[in-house]
């Protein structure tokens, strides 16, 4: 036997099992996140299917396309399995990257999925009532850090300023307390 064909034989045949094992793995184990992000344990399934289906398509694709080897002729034994190494570790790279593709866009809808579930943000300076605590009238809320008293109109003897207000003191107004 030629070691070129042998080498496409040993690299389609390693592929073809790193491809299986990856794939039933990703199944059994990714099927608790699936149910988590999709609510629906039936949904969840199906896209658990669909997922391994066109994983298997995806890789098993890349390994037929990157099955030819450039070299006319391997020389010997050494040749043969760096051109092997470099193919399972493309495909290798390339079944990481789906997983990882994966796992970034099934994140992303679990945790859109989360948000619209969570409970509105709490004001500052608002304390939740513990879970199961009967609701209490609101508590008003001191203005933060301090807000001087408003004045319903300027002191006669000084002209209006657009700047003068709440946060803006005229000139020769005191100092607000701390």
């Amino acid at each position: 036997m030629d070691l070129k064909l042998g080498t496409y034989l040993v690299y389609l045949a390693v592929s073809i099992v790193l491809t299986v094992w990856v794939a039933r793995t990703l199944k059994r184990n990714g099927q608790v996140f699936l149910d988590d992000a999709f609510e629906d344990e039936r949904l969840a399934e199906s896209v658990n299917h669909l997922l391994v289906v066109g994983f298997y398509l995806l890789n098993l694709g890349y390994v037929a396309v990157a099955l030819k080897i450039s070299k006319a002729t391997l020389d010997d034994g050494s040749e043969a399995m760096e051109a092997l190494a470099m193919k399972l570790g493309f495909v290798l790279l390339v079944l990481g990257a789906v997983h990882f593709f994966n796992l970034y866009v099934l994140s992303r809808f679990r945790r859109r999925r989360m948000l619209e579930k969570a409970a509105p943000p709490v004001l500052p300076g608002r304390m939740m009532a513990p879970v199961g605590a009967p609701l209490a009238a609101p508590v008003p809320v001191p203005p933060f850090p301090y807000a001087p008293p408003r004045n319903p109109a300027p002191p006669a003897n000084r002209p209006t300023s657009p700047y003068s207000g709440p946060t803006h003191p005229a000139p020769g107004d005191p100092a607000p307390p701390r």
